[in-house]
């Protein structure tokens, strides 16, 4: 019998550490040879009708910013508050602060793309009634069922077109019910707050709409660029070995890309590879710039694209 014992103690934990490994996160991704896109993410509209302690609007988009930021897809930056950051910016240049540690100007991210979100549920369903939050949060009976729903849409700042969407929602049920003292305190988006119905639903809802959204953005490949042309000759590349760039190989670098665009509606249709300049070889790789020198041709300005030159052998070669 204590054998027997034994062994179900043994199923039982390693039941309970498959369901634990099944429900962990994945780690996160890097961006790979992909270039991320840099988004805003806006004050959500709340449409759910809800009026209670938190506020929706900012809380939700708050919520919205970690996940995006988990996911390690994206680049983010601050746009709800960026008055304080430019705040900041302004009271660095006061001379009641020293010259040393201040910032350089000019060097906040543009964002491409801007995310807005409408909360357009954000309530709680018993048996066969309806009950929606507004002010307080309170329900009697032994079960229940909470309900969140997110609409997102993405923006191109640049055009102004829509160019993905995602509708997510999320529930959550529990067999007592929530009161008002229940959630009285509880801080949106913390640990005690995805402790309750809705703050799992909301979780749920954020992940599904970051999964989809995720699927949407148009990732550029990343391709190597001079970054600098020092003047004693050498020239320095964007990446090293975050690029798994190699010392040895030899590169064309191609003049600006010409693009050829639909003259009825401006749409952009191909782009032609810009004119040979001339040969670079890579001589050093470093973390995240590569130095090389002219082999023939130039000059070689800055942001010109290279590619891989195959039809040459290197020294090595």
């Amino acid at each position: 019998m204590h054998h027997v014992f034994r062994i179900l103690s043994i199923l039982v934990l390693c039941s309970c550490l498959s369901c634990r490994t099944a429900n962990k996160r994945p780690s996160r991704s890097r961006y790979g040879n992909r270039i991320p896109p840099v988004v805003a993410v806006m004050e959500f509209d709340n449409r759910s009708g809800f009026t209670g302690q938190w506020k929706l609007g900012t809380d939700m988009a708050d919520l919205l910013v970690a996940e995006l930021m988990d996911s390690n897809k994206v680049r983010v930056v601050e746009r709800q508050r960026i008055g304080e950051v430019l705040g900041e910016l302004a009271l660095q240049d006061q001379p009641l602060f020293r010259t040393e540690g201040r910032v350089d100007r000019g060097q906040l991210l543009n964002a491409r793309y801007q995310i807005r979100g409408v909360i357009t549920d954000f309530s709680q369903v018993r048996g066969g009634g309806f009950w929606l939050g507004v002010k307080d949060f309170f329900l009697r009976g032994k079960s229940f069922t909470a309900r969140v729903a997110l609409t997102l849409t993405v923006v191109d700042v640049q055009s102004g077109e829509i160019i993905g969407s995602a509708q997510a929602d999320g529930e959550a049920k529990a067999r007592s019910a929530y009161v008002a003292a229940e959630y009285k305190g509880v801080y949106f988006g913390g640990e005690s707050f995805s402790r309750t119905p809705l703050g799992s639903a909301t979780n749920k809802a954020i992940r599904e709409a970051v999964e989809e959204l995720n699927d949407q953005f148009p990732y550029r490949p990343w391709r190597p660029q001079i970054a600098e042309t020092l003047s004693d000759g050498r020239i320095l590349l964007n990446g090293g070995r975050d690029r798994k760039l190699e010392a040895n190989t030899v590169y064309r670098v191609l003049g600006p890309v010409r693009l050829v665009t639909d003259p009825v509606n401006g749409d952009v249709l191909t782009r032609l590879p810009g004119k040979e300049l001339g040969r670079i070889l890579l001589v050093e790789v470093q973390d995240r710039i590569s130095i090389c020198r002219p082999v023939e041709g130039g000059p070689f300005p800055r942001g010109a694209f290279v590619e891989q030159d195959f039809s040459v052998n290197t020294p090595d070669g």
